[in-house]
C-alpha cells in the first residue's frame, strides 16, 4: 500500500532544502555571472560559444556548489539563534536534519573542488 503523505513530505523537504541554500540567491549569482562573461568579459564572441564553453559551466558551477556549501554552513551554525528569532523560518529550514546538512555540505564542497578541478588548478587552488 502506497504511503499517502509520500508526495506532501517530499515536496515539504525540497522547499525546505530550497530554503537552506538559498536557491535564489545561487540563481541570482549563476545568472550574474554569465551576464558578465556575456557582456563584459567577452562581447566579442557569439553568444552561443559563451553559453556552451565547458570551463565556463565549470567555474559557474563550482561557484554555485561552493555558495550553497556555505549557506548550508552558515544555517547549521546559526539554528539555535533562528529557533528563537525567526521560528517560522527555523521551522521550514530544519525540515532538513542538521546532520543531512552537515553531509550534504561535505558532498556540495566535493563536487565544487572538482569542477574549479576541471578548470584549472589554479582554481582548484583558490
Amino acid at each position: 500500500m502506497k504511503n499517502p503523505e509520500f508526495p506532501y513530505r517530499f515536496w515539504t523537504t525540497l522547499f525546505g532544502l530550497f530554503a537552506v541554500v538559498r536557491g535564489y540567491n545561487i540563481a541570482l549569482l549563476i545568472l550574474a555571472q554569465y551576464l558578465t562573461s556575456l557582456f563584459i568579459l567577452a562581447p566579442h564572441l557569439p553568444l552561443q560559444t559563451v553559453l556552451f564553453d565547458p570551463q565556463l559551466f565549470a567555474l559557474v558551477l563550482a561557484t554555485a556548489l561552493s555558495t550553497a556549501a556555505g549557506f548550508i554552513i552558515n544555517n547549521f551554525y546559526d539554528a539555535e539563534k533562528d529557533r528563537i528569532n525567526r521560528p517560522q523560518k527555523y521551522l521550514l529550514e530544519h525540515l532538513i536534519s542538521l546532520r543531512t546538512q552537515l553531509l550534504l555540505y561535505f558532498i556540495l564542497n566535493s563536487l565544487a573542488l572538482v569542477a574549479a578541478g576541471f578548470v584549472s588548478f589554479k582554481a582548484l587552488f583558490f
